[in-house]
């Protein structure tokens, strides 16, 4: 028996039985718990049957059975309810009680609770828009394919994440799917920190996380690029944008958000570029090249941006115009400045800066060397090797 004293008067007592008059046809009876809550008793049936006839042995004995486990674990279960309602300032009550045991010692919570509940948990840490938009991706293939928002987070069991994960192989590229197992895996975390979730569903399941390939131009293609004449005013403004970005790094969301005022000069008589990332809030700097700053002087430092996917529309006729064996988009341009910013000579903490990224960890995917600074350290080494 468990006693609990709640407070001044009030008890909390529970005690298990078993009576012959519950059997069934198989000989077994569901264990009741009896529940005395201030002086108020009430029978709750728990999911275990076992032989009446047997079960005062299984409690008087000394040795371990599944019987007196599993009504140890009842006993633990009811401790963490009763300090759950003190934390949380509740009654407790005997349908309160009922509630918790019929929800398999979890009081309702659905995936739809869970998700707001995640969402909140963002939101006071600050997250962006965009990331919540990808976390909502998330949410919306797990109710498509697994489980609709309605259902209890208690019925997410091992096999639902294996059949999410072979979901988010068969539909999206390697890195995606990995990306998006990883949100899912962080909703669950949350769930099981919060004492929502007991046993966890992801374990047992790796979640392999592989970088893409960083894409850029090559000197031929930014080449080309530069002297080819676009056949409109429309392409000849998405093509300026797009050798901005390569010439200084910004993302196109950045670089979208850029007003006049946030050109400024140092004292150096350099053109520069110091705010704040739309996407992270980490700052960045960047310094304006020649051919940088002639594009934004072209349209008086107000530059003629558009929505991102129309922009990457029309790099696609721009890539078929130029011959650039590539699936042109807007990372491209930003890939490109800090491939060549770093095979340049510009240390990864700088280039570090640049980019707006919180450590050179980030950075050190783009350090892609190119052929001719390959060829160029080779050329110094041979020079070297002939001079001593």
């Amino acid at each position: 028996m468990l006693t609990k004293q709640l407070g001044m008067r009030n008890t909390f007592d529970i005690a298990f039985y078993c009576r012959n008059s519950r059997k069934n046809k198989r000989g077994l009876a569901p264990i009741e718990m009896s529940v005395s809550l201030n002086g108020t008793r009430a029978f709750i049936n728990l999911p275990m049957k076992v032989k009446p006839e047997a079960f005062g042995a299984y409690l008087s004995t000394k040795k371990t059975n599944e019987v007196r486990s599993y009504l140890s674990s009842v006993e633990s279960k009811m401790n963490t309810l009763q300090a759950m309602m003190a934390a949380s300032s509740r009654s407790m009550t005997l349908d309160l009680i009922r509630e918790y045991v019929k929800g398999g010692f979890h009081f309702s919570y659905t995936l739809g609770e869970l998700w707001s509940d995640y969402f909140e948990s963002l939101r006071k840490k600050g997250t962006t828009p965009r990331n919540e938009r990808k976390y909502q991706l998330v949410i919306d293939a797990f109710y498509a394919q697994i489980l609709p928002p309605e259902a209890q987070v208690t019925e997410i069991q091992h096999h639902h994440i294996q059949d999410f994960e072979s979901y988010l192989k068969s539909n999206f590229a390697e890195s995606t799917a990995a990306n998006m197992l990883s949100k899912m895996r962080s909703i669950i975390l949350y769930a099981i920190n919060n004492g929502k979730i007991e046993n966890d569903p992801f374990k047992g399941i790796r979640i392999n996380k592989r970088l893409k390939d960083v894409e850029f131009l090559s000197i031929e293609d930014l080449s080309n690029l530069r002297q080819k004449q676009m056949p409109n005013d429309r392409l000849e403004r998405v093509k300026d944008l797009f050798l901005f970005q390569c010439f200084t790094a910004l993302s196109y969301c950045d670089m979208a958000l850029l007003h006049p005022d946030d050109f400024q000069k140092n004292d150096l008589g350099q053109i520069f570029i110091r705010k704040s990332r739309a996407k992270s809030k980490i700052e960045f700097c960047t310094v304006l090249f020649e051919d940088a700053d002639a594009i934004a002087k072209k349209y008086n430092y107000q530059l003629p941006v558009i929505s991102n996917q129309r922009y990457n529309g029309y790099l696609k006729e721009i890539a078929a115009i130029c011959n650039i064996d590539k699936d042109l988009h807007s990372h491209i341009g930003r890939h490109t400045a800090a491939c060549y910013l770093l095979n340049k000579g510009l240390s990864i903490e700088v280039v570090s800066r640049i980019l707006g990224h919180t450590n050179t960890r980030m950075t050190r995917h783009y350090a892609k060397l190119l052929d001719e600074s390959v060829f160029k350290e080779f050329k110094r080494l041979e020079e070297r090797r002939v001079g001593t």
